[in-house]
């Protein structure tokens, strides 16, 4: 291909790329850290009957998908959407996404481990708590008996370090301080 073909193509690109962002609606901000110092943003754009695809922004960085995969994916409906705590905060996000439970992700950024951290549920309930301590971020869901277990919460561990998230059911909340998280619909 000629350069004098590429140029075109490129900024025609570069174009579409650019236009795609700037269309994007700002649903909310959320000051994150203990100082304040971070800010995670939820955006949605490519409305159809009700749904949006939602992405988040980090500290101002470009948007990306709420979750990877296809665009479909992070197309949802019936969002809601909680900023919480005090000290240290949390951003708290479920609604209908691609399965047939409540989909959702809690994220922080954990000043003392010096890392942004995340929890992806899929629950038949919305979460009712987060508990943020220095270890990691933990997301409670009350269980409603259809689950494979008979205990009372699920819970959603991320522990800093091990970069991974832990399910596990308990009839105890965690021993760290609770934030809960307001039901609210944007």
């Amino acid at each position: 291909m000629r350069i004098a073909a590429f140029i075109p193509i490129l900024c025609i690109g570069f174009t579409m790329v650019s236009h795609a962002a700037i269309g994007m609606e700002a649903v909310t901000s959320c000051t994150l850290g203990s100082k304040g110092n971070h800010t995670l943003s939820l955006l949605r754009d490519h409305p159809i009957d009700g749904t949006a695809v939602y992405y988040v922004s980090k500290d101002g960085a470009a948007p990306v998908r709420l979750y990877t995969g296809e665009p479909d994916q992070s197309r949802g409906q019936d969002i809601q959407v909680a900023c919480v705590g005090t000290r240290e905060r949390a951003f708290v996000l479920s609604g209908e996404f691609t399965s047939n439970y409540l989909q959702g992700a809690a994220i922080r950024y954990n000043t003392k481990a010096g890392q942004w951290e995340r929890v992806d549920f899929a629950e038949r309930e919305r979460p009712t708590s987060v508990y943020l301590d220095a270890k990691g971020i933990t997301v409670l869901i009350p269980n409603n008996g259809r689950n494979e277990s008979s205990k009372r919460y699920i819970l959603y561990r991320y522990e800093a370090g091990k970069g991974e998230v832990e399910q596990i059911y308990s009839d105890r909340r965690p021993q760290s301080e609770a934030v809960k998280i307001p039901t609210q619909k944007n």
